[in-house]
């Protein structure tokens, strides 16, 4: 039985060499394809941990397009995608998560 090949590619997160991400990738055009071009697998499933961390502490509500464009800031800069190859600070914080109503006026 001949062996199969894996596609693999560059990475832009991680700058090695990994296997393409075969998962579905939930994010709306451009940024899916970006992604799908750009990021291997290994880096995807160290993105799928922090989205979880993102989701929760900012109490992001992805039925509202919003949140959703906050979540995609936060992958850019996770997945180094943004112009800045991932030096910036991620757009997402209490004062972004409060602006959706997500958070108290105290935290």
């Amino acid at each position: 039985m001949p062996e199969l090949k894996t596609k693999t590619l560059m990475c832009a997160c991680s700058g090695r060499e990994e296997p393409a991400i075969t998962a579905r990738v939930p994010f709306r055009e451009p940024l899916k394809s970006e992604i799908l071009e750009r990021v291997g697998a290994h880096s995807w499933d160290a993105w799928l941990e922090q989205q979880i961390k993102i989701i929760n502490e900012y109490r992001l509500n992805l039925a509202t397009p919003e949140a959703r464009d906050v979540l995609e800031r936060a992958a850019r800069t996770f997945l180094k995608l943004d112009d800045t190859g991932g030096a910036a600070v991620p757009a997402v914080g209490p004062e972004t998560a409060r602006e959706l109503g997500n958070l108290p006026e105290g935290r």
